[in-house]
């Protein structure tokens, strides 16, 4: 990302930035709720003006927090990853796939198989060791 060791598991979901000036506009024309007072008689006696009275609009701090919240609400559900893996590509150190071959992976298991194809053709191509390490045999 223009220099950055930066990338998303999500990037689409960034969009999503483009809907925060919609939601400013809807936090400032919509005022805070009024407090609620009770009435009873004796307090028009006591206290007839009101302390404080309610804004007409959201004070500027309060948007202002509520959209950095939703953006970073946005960039989080992005997934950012710092000092993304670029590949294995330019490594001599050698290659161990470790599999997971029990019952619970045969039903992703030609994704797996295909997965593993790939890292063992990079690691031929780069002349590096491989190792496959099965996982259901573990004094192996």
């Amino acid at each position: 990302m223009m220099g950055l060791p930066l990338a998303f598991t999500q990037p689409l979901l960034l969009i999503g930035l483009v809907s925060l000036p919609v939601l400013w506009w809807l936090l400032r024309v919509m005022p805070p709720r009024p407090r609620r007072i009770e009435f009873p008689p004796t307090r028009l006696l006591f206290d007839i003006a009101p302390r404080e009275e309610t804004p007409s609009r959201t004070p500027w701090w309060l948007t202002a927090l509520r959209l950095l919240a939703a953006a970073l609400v946005i960039f989080a559900a992005a997934g950012p990853i710092w000092n993304p893996q670029t590949g294995l590509a330019g490594s001599k150190a050698p290659l161990m796939i470790m599999f997971d071959d029990g019952w619970s992976a045969a039903s992703h298991w030609d994704v797996r198989i295909r997965a593993a194809d790939e890292l063992i053709a990079n690691a031929d191509n780069d002349r590096r060791a491989v190792a496959l390490v099965p996982l259901s045999e573990p004094n192996r």
